[in-house]
């Protein structure tokens, strides 16, 4: 596993390396001109780059259980509309519906809010990702969750993420939440991110005692749900 890894990581380090030296070494030579926008491609892999070392970087202190999580007690409700708000340009340029589905009240929870709502946005990123044009994307939050977590009698609430895309083919979803695994690998590097999301969301929801679940929902499409324990206090 831990060879499998390596040479996973010196995949994804190659190509954005590659691409930054070639237009580098044609910038130095005058192939072209040293401009802005010549210069893009090379900021946009740098960018790149840097999120794969975060992604390494947050998933290594995970395994070493060094990942320091801030607990806050939050309401979640508004959690979720911050999330969704800060998506809402990307789905109306393609005019897809982002729809919240909450109760009027839930209990406040005590969570690391900056995580979870790096999950979140990770789960919106994907479905908008594979959702159609004109399509919509629900966002369910459920009290009490009919989840459970080998917790004894905690509480849950859940969030679902459901897309109306084409959903995850069925020999995928074993596989969704390993390091690096794409379910389409026709897609670039560049849509798709570093390929650590979904393993470092899970990972994420697993450190507040809670889990990430995907399945394809009854009336079509994927839902991805993150279920979280109802805390009103938190001891490391």
């Amino acid at each position: 596993s831990r060879r499998a890894m390596t040479a996973d990581i010196a995949h994804e380090l190659r190509n954005p390396l590659s691409v930054q030296r070639a237009n580098l070494e044609a910038l130095q030579d005058g192939i072209y001109p040293l401009t802005p926008e010549n210069l893009n491609p090379v900021l946009e892999q740098n960018y790149l780059l840097n999120r794969l070392v975060e992604d390494l970087r947050t998933l290594a202190l995970v395994d070493s259980g060094q990942l320091a999580l801030e607990f806050t007690p939050t309401d979640l409700i508004p959690l979720v509309r911050r999330v969704v708000e800060r998506h809402k340009p990307q789905a109306d340029s393609h005019g897809i519906s982002l729809n919240i589905i909450a109760p009027d009240h839930i209990p406040p929870t005590t969570l690391d809010p900056g995580r979870v709502e790096q999950i979140i946005g990770n789960l919106l990123s994907n479905a908008l990702r594979y959702t159609p044009e004109g399509g919509q994307i629900d966002i369910e939050i459920t009290y009490p969750s009919t989840w459970k977590i080998n917790s004894g009698h905690m509480d849950f609430i859940q969030v679902s993420v459901h897309d109306n895309g084409p959903g995850i083919p069925p020999e995928a979803l074993p596989y969704l939440f390993d390091r690096f695994f794409r379910g389409d690998r026709a897609r670039s590097r560049d849509e798709g991110g570093s390929g650590l999301g979904l393993a470092i969301a899970r990972q994420l929801a697993q450190a507040h005692g809670g889990d990430l679940a995907a399945q394809n929902h009854t009336q079509g499409g994927a839902c991805f749900t993150l279920i979280l324990p109802i805390r009103s206090d938190y001891e490391a």
